[in-house]
């Protein structure tokens, strides 16, 4: 694993912790929305890949800036003198027995199609009984194709899925499979569903969490919905910001995925019950149940990966135009992509 050592130099909302605990469970979520069928399957809502954003009002989100930095001391360009690969990247090759899922967490109310705050790409490899989550940091500064150069978030609110899909194939070689959507308003119920998680906390960490008014102590905490969100939303704890509250997202991503895979069938109708309002996917009804019918022997048996791009070492932080990005270095992370999610 890569260790997490950079500061970030964005202010963000913090909805990768959102989009990481739902991840945990989402798998089990599908197993058991087979025993509802078509039923349950029908209250999940359906990708519209239109925008309902203006031209002024995309434009506005498009062009917009971040507040200043002032201990931000990276290099700093116009538009026009960054270079970001035109060429299409090698397509990662895998094989029937890998599927590829994206998940998009956004907070918007769902009155519009927001930027994506995380992007994580499920990786099941139903013959090495692995599930890899490469986290897509949201300020990667590369082509979005029709849009030119732009942070990767943008390109969900432009163009939904398809061109989400196309940005990943482009820059990076990743052929997705499906997408999912979720909105995290009302995640906290996910973790109360399952009766909480235990999380350890550093002395720094505890002493964080009690300054914002919750009992907990240095080691071992059982932690509620809200309490737990706090905790991998603490980017102040630490001296590398962002990149060091994913260590915390990670251990939350655990502690859920280990309580949601020993759930009973009740237990798990509940849980589905919980997720269905927060989804929007791309996926036919059938096509879950096939994910799920694939997905059910080996449920117990998935060993968690994870891992992010850009990758330590290869990326450099910068301000363009007014905006927080990081520049990736596109072949190294492909060549990590290629090595862990596809065919060796």
């Amino acid at each position: 694993m890569n260790s997490e050592n950079k500061k970030s130099g964005r202010k963000g909302k913090g909805a990768l912790i959102a989009l990481c605990v739902v991840l945990s469970v989402i798998l089990v979520v599908l197993v058991a929305a087979t025993v509802f069928a078509e039923v349950t399957l029908g209250r999940i809502r359906r990708s519209d890949q239109q925008s309902t954003l203006s031209s002024s009002e995309m434009d506005e989100l498009i062009n917009a800036t971040d507040p200043h930095d002032p201990d931000f001391t990276g290099p700093t360009y116009n538009k026009d003198d960054v270079t970001v690969p035109s060429d299409t990247a090698p397509e990662i090759i895998n094989g029937e027995h890998v599927l590829n899922i994206l998940l998009v967490g956004t907070d918007n109310d769902g009155s519009y199609r927001s930027r994506s705050d995380s992007m994580i790409l499920c990786t099941i490899d139903t013959e090495k009984k692995t599930l890899t989550m490469t986290s897509f940091l949201r300020d990667m500064y590369l082509n979005i194709p029709g849009y030119g150069k732009q942070r990767i978030n943008v390109a969900y609110m432009v163009g939904g899925f398809p061109m989400l899909y196309d940005t990943l194939r482009e820059n990076f070689g990743v052929v997705v499979d499906y997408g999912v959507e979720v909105n995290f308003n009302s995640f906290t119920e996910v973790i109360d569903r399952v009766g909480g998680v235990d999380i350890t906390l550093t002395a720094a960490e505890a002493a964080h969490m009690r300054g914002m008014g919750f009992d907990v102590q240095e080691g071992l905490n059982h932690m509620d919905g809200v309490t737990a969100l706090a905790h991998a939303r603490n980017r102040t704890t630490g001296y590398d910001g962002d990149f060091s509250r994913t260590s915390r997202q990670r251990a939350v991503l655990e502690a859920l995925f280990e309580k949601a895979s020993t759930l009973d069938v009740t237990s798990l109708m509940g849980l589905v019950d919980a997720m269905i309002p927060m989804v929007v996917t791309d996926m036919s009804n059938q096509e879950i149940i096939s994910a799920a019918t694939t997905l059910a022997p080996i449920m117990s048996e998935l060993e968690l990966v994870s891992q992010r791009v850009p990758a330590d070492g290869t990326y450099q932080m910068a301000m363009i135009d007014g905006m927080s990005v990081l520049l990736p270095d596109f072949d190294a992370n492909q060549k990590l992509l290629q090595d862990t999610i596809g065919e060796n």
